[in-house]
């Protein structure tokens, strides 16, 4: 299996949203470094290459008056609502969570994101589909905290 653009440029989406300084990864013949502090990680040659930034949604969604609020994907990849493969899903519309609850997973070349409850509440909607790509900043759920 090749490694296409739209993998590299997860990556870089992921490697931009984390706190990380530098990362080095080889895979396929092709050898990509990246680094946050401007300089050249040891034993890598200098080449030209673009600026690539992560993706922005393409426009915000309408506000919504439920008093819910949006969670947000932390980072470009694909969405899984469940642990693993005929799992239950995290959650569901209509289920309580707690502060810190995992409500998805977000994988990125088998890099995975646990996104989490930002607060108690209801989830109100799931706005991604099981496998789907999200982007980064794309709204996923709904939740209406509680108080």
């Amino acid at each position: 299996m090749a490694i296409s653009r739209a993998d590299i440029e997860a990556i870089l989406a992921a490697f931009e949203a984390s706190d990380w300084r530098s990362i080095q990864l080889k895979a396929d013949g092709i050898e990509v470094a990246l680094s946050k502090d401007g300089g050249l990680l040891p034993g890598l040659q200098l080449a030209s290459v673009p600026p690539v930034r992560p993706p922005q949604p393409a426009s915000a969604p309408a506000p919504v008056d439920d008093g819910s609020q949006a969670v947000s994907a932390p980072n470009l990849g694909s969405f899984y609502r469940s642990p693993k493969p005929g799992a239950a899903p995290f959650t569901e519309v209509g289920a309580r969570v707690a502060a810190g609850d995992d409500l998805c997973l977000i994988e990125v070349m088998k890099l995975f994101t646990s996104v989490k409850s930002p607060c108690a509440g209801v989830v109100t909607a799931i706005l991604a589909s099981d496998g789907d790509l999200v982007e980064y900043g794309q709204p996923l759920f709904r939740i209406r905290a509680d108080g």
